[in-house]
């Protein structure tokens, strides 16, 4: 049996392309449900035992209505069939820039670590810049790791303190500090 995922053609750009034309969301009372149709998705494709393993930028489409539009599970995990995966289990897949701890020392993953990836893409949305920067991609992996980001909060003071705990605690590397689903 060989998996396929059949996806719509979707107008708009990528949240990528619109990190370059615009560093950080301007309107913070647009990005919160914005962030909350994201975790939808995120919530849906764990009820059919998806991991994305790959959350970034330039994997979250906007469409030409302003709608959030998870793209590329390419390399998705299906947690409930582990036989009938879409890669392999053992090979260090995804964006390092955008990689949960987990992740990045190869242990096993499930639905928290889409929802630290998202966490660094949301930092990067709200303040302009991703959380940790590094010469190289394995730099910024470490970083991942051992360091914890700067807060939010000093990056753009204009986001809200609510807002700021909610995104570092989508980051926090220990996945049982972390929400413990796209739905919490």
């Amino acid at each position: 049996v060989r998996l396929a995922i059949a996806m719509d053609f979707v107008r708009g750009k990528d949240l990528g392309e619109h990190l370059e034309e615009n560093p950080a969301f301007s309107e913070i009372s647009r990005a919160v449900p914005f962030f909350a149709k994201v975790l939808d998705a995120f919530a849906h494709a764990d009820a059919k035992g998806l991991v994305h393993r790959d959350i970034k930028p330039s994997n979250i489409m906007v469409t030409t209505e302003g709608e959030p539009v998870v793209l590329d599970f390419g390399i998705a995990k299906d947690t409930q069939n582990l036989e009938q995966s879409l890669t392999g289990t053992s090979a260090l897949l995804g964006s390092r820039p955008y990689m949960s701890p987990e992740q990045v020392s190869g242990r096993e993953l499930d639905p928290r670590s889409d929802i630290y990836s998202f966490g660094v893409t949301c930092y990067q949305l709200l303040c302009g810049e991703p959380p940790f920067r590094g010469a190289t991609a394995v730099q910024i992996a470490m970083q991942h790791l051992k360091n914890s980001p700067p807060p939010l909060h000093e990056r753009n003071p204009q986001i809200p303190k609510t807002l700021c705990r909610l995104v570092h605690r989508m980051m926090a590397k220990r996945r049982s500090l972390r929400y413990q689903s796209a739905e919490e």
